[in-house]
């Protein structure tokens, strides 16, 4: 074989080559490529506080840039929600009426990595309960780019800021708070859970009690400081047993507090975190039994004043992620697993409604509320 022969040959085997690997690069450019929802990528759902009018911005990315623009859709799809309220116990309602502009359409031009839909939300009243949104990547018209099946879906959590009046309190002689009725409530769960917010002057005396209730068999006493000093933690009592918290509370700032018992093991969160558990012996026929509930309840020894707002006693145990994307903002009060709701934020009297309507208002003997203070948001 001469020269131009051999020439002749290795152009023709270095264009075949060639052409394969450009058609290998093109068919793993649309293999490798897709596009996504940027959140999505951390978790499945985000809170967005909502201060008047405000927008969602849904990003959208793609694994790598192209040299083309990508048309896509984005929309709100209800299921998503039904199914994250079903896997977190939790109650969000769609906002109804939402118009995501241009129909959805979104384009991510040449030689970008992402595009930004943004669904503008005016603002609304709540009236207590909670809303949110479900949005679904659900089409990619340019060919060629396929969706992600598993970072297509969001769900931004809308919640407003809890503004709102707090009871200034202290203890005096046999004076508390007292809730209704004062005959026997006779409510067994076999389940419970508390929630409330509190802020203390200090912590200078052991036994300063926040919280009285349950029944003769089976009592639940919460309170800051026991018998040693220093006296800066939470103790919980009941069915014959007790944890304690470690001794780092700070006075003048706000804590939150979850208490959450699920039939065998009961445990103590601290601002939406793991704080402490223990196993208490099982109550007296396998249920707690809940006849009233005090507040403020240890007389002299209160000696600190302690601001409160947001109590609610459940009949269940409630999840973590509940604890967390609640604790700074006000609940659905219609929940059925809701024994009691005493947002305590009156802003005047000597009276906290129990706004479930399950009757349980408490009033505050004389001596035990000092004043209100105003105005007061607990997530910054």
């Amino acid at each position: 074989m001469n020269m131009k022969k051999i020439n002749i040959v290795n152009f023709i085997l270095a264009f075949t080559v060639t052409a394969f690997i450009g058609c290998e690069n093109a068919e793993y450019e649309v293999k490798d490529n897709n596009v996504y929802l940027s959140d999505a990528t951390t978790s499945e759902a985000k809170v967005v506080v909502m201060e008047g009018n405000i927008n969602i911005d849904v990003n959208i990315r793609l694994a790598k840039k192209l040299d083309h623009d990508v048309e896509l859709y984005i929309k709100i799809n209800p299921t998503l929600l039904e199914e994250y309220n079903k896997a977190n116990a939790t109650e969000y309602n769609l906002i109804p009426n939402i118009e995501i502009p241009d129909k959805g359409k979104v384009i991510i031009p040449a030689g970008e990595i992402g595009a930004l839909c943004r669904i503008p939300l005016a603002d609304f009243d709540m009236k207590g309960k909670r809303y949110a949104i479900s949005v679904e990547l659900s089409d990619v018209a340019t060919k060629g780019i396929e969706r992600s099946n598993t970072l297509s879906n969001f769900v931004y959590l809308i919640s407003k800021p809890l503004i709102t009046s707090v009871a200034v309190m202290k203890g005096y002689n046999e004076k508390m708070v007292r809730t209704a009725p004062a005959t026997l409530w006779g409510i067994t769960t076999k389940e419970w859970s508390l929630e409330c917010l509190t802020n203390m002057s200090g912590y200078s005396n052991n036994n300063q009690a926040i919280f009285n209730m349950g029944s003769k068999d089976h009592e639940i006493y919460i309170r800051f400081g026991d018998a040693n000093s220093p006296y800066n933690y939470l103790q919980i009592k009941t069915l014959g047993g007790q944890v304690e918290t470690k001794r780092d509370l700070e006075p003048k700032k706000w804590y939150h507090w979850a208490f959450v018992y699920d039939g065998k093991t009961l445990t103590v969160y601290r601002d939406g975190e793991f704080n402490v558990k223990f196993e208490p012996p099982m109550p007296k026929g396998g249920s707690v039994r809940f006849d009233y509930v005090e507040m403020i309840s240890s007389g002299s020894y209160f000696r600190d004043q302690c601001k409160m707002s947001q109590v609610r006693l459940w009949k269940k145990a409630i999840s973590r992620d509940q604890i967390k994307n609640n604790m700074h903002f006000s609940i659905d009060p219609t929940n059925p697993n809701l024994i009691g709701y005493w947002p305590m934020n009156e802003g005047k009297g000597n009276t906290f409604a129990d706004i479930t309507g399950n009757g349980h208002n408490g009033t505050a003997d004389e001596n035990i509320l000092i004043n209100w203070e105003h105005n007061i948001r607990f997530d910054k």
